[in-house]
């Protein structure tokens, strides 16, 4: 087995001529469009589409081809190589280290057509490809925002393309971000590194609902303690301890009886499916601030206090380590 870090590819411009749609982010039709001399716009109106394929049901930007040719492929070349797509940057690779059996089984599923030419068979199937970390993590968190966003707007309405692509750039330049990104490339299959991604992806979320409210957001610390309580018109509730600083913001947020935005929304996580990360947004679009708030419940607790999901989930903050007995409280509607 030899291990690559490198790969050919031998130009014969297959993969761009045989491609139903060609997936694309925010961050990357900027790019595009400043490379042609167009706006995001013009952009979008002549190459692009917003749509979801047996690949990616989810809702994505993809460019539209021209007899599953890509518009920019201009006699057997690349018209726009060095602003191209991160996936064709990345070309073969689809994760950060793959054995070049599993990429061939993948180019004859989906591409048959490129079996004799592509730049793969000179490899061995035992042979391992690593791609180009600094590459798949700016890939990586494009493909988190796109995938945040476009599924927060299909409720919200229109699409301002401004918003992912600031997001983008800001977590891309996030040290932190990075981290999370490249730990997961580098294992996948690691329960920490995915649970970090899927905590990351949630704070992404709710970063770009308050972007689309027009309004900036400030995400507390989690909670440090959470129980139950029960008791009048509410039943059962969640009563979650937390620092005194996200305490009193939120108690600033209530009091001031300017909240008139919120949305809730629980991710049942991949790796601890038993377990619901619940991500809760209120602010105030006068002030134009909104609050985070994130808190993992398993999901025997949340079905009990919600009943079943037929009851608004009631949380009740506390400060940790105080004597203060005034509770903050929100209703948060959940679906089970």
């Amino acid at each position: 087995m030899r291990v690559h870090d490198t790969f050919e590819c031998e130009m014969c411009g297959q993969c761009c001529a045989n491609q139903d749609l060609v997936q694309l982010t925010t961050f990357e039709l900027y790019r595009l469009a400043e490379h042609l001399g167009m706006s995001p716009v013009e952009f979008f109106n002549e190459y692009c589409e917003l749509g979801a394929t047996n690949l990616n049901p989810e809702v994505h930007m993809y460019i539209r081809t021209i007899d599953h040719a890509c518009p920019f492929l201009k006699d057997g070349l690349c018209s726009v190589h060095g602003a191209r797509p991160f996936a064709c940057r990345a070309y073969p690779m689809r994760a950060y280290r793959t054995k070049v059996s599993d990429m061939k089984a993948f180019v004859h599923e989906k591409y048959p057509m490129l079996e004799s030419t592509c730049g793969l068979n000179k490899l061995d199937n035992d042979d391992v490809l690593l791609g180009d970390l600094e590459l798949l993590i700016d890939q990586t968190i494009s493909y988190w925002v796109d995938d945040a966003y476009y599924n927060l707007i299909s409720t919200e309405g229109a699409v301002d393309m401004s918003i992912p692509y600031s997001a983008a750039q800001h977590y891309m330049d996030d040290t932190a971000v990075r981290g999370i990104a490249k730990k997961y490339l580098e294992d996948p299959g690691d329960v920490f590194a995915q649970l970090n991604t899927e905590i990351l992806y949630s704070r992404i979320a709710m970063s770009l609902q308050a972007l689309v409210w027009g309004s900036g957001i400030s995400i507390l610390d989690p909670p440090s303690h959470m129980s139950v309580g029960e008791g009048g018109c509410m039943g059962k509730y969640l009563v979650l301890k937390t620092n005194v600083d996200a305490y009193t913001a939120l108690r600033s947020l209530v009091e001031s009886g300017n909240m008139d935005v919120a949305r809730t929304f629980a991710i049942s996580l991949k790796i601890l499916p038993d377990i619901y990360l619940i991500n809760a947004l209120h602010g105030s679009s006068a002030g134009k601030a909104v609050i985070g708030f994130q808190f993992e419940v398993d999901k025997e607790t949340l079905e009990k206090v919600t009943q079943n999901g037929t009851m608004p989930l009631y949380v009740f903050f506390l400060p940790e380590n105080s004597e203060e007995t005034q509770a903050v409280g929100f209703s948060l509607s959940v679906n089970v």
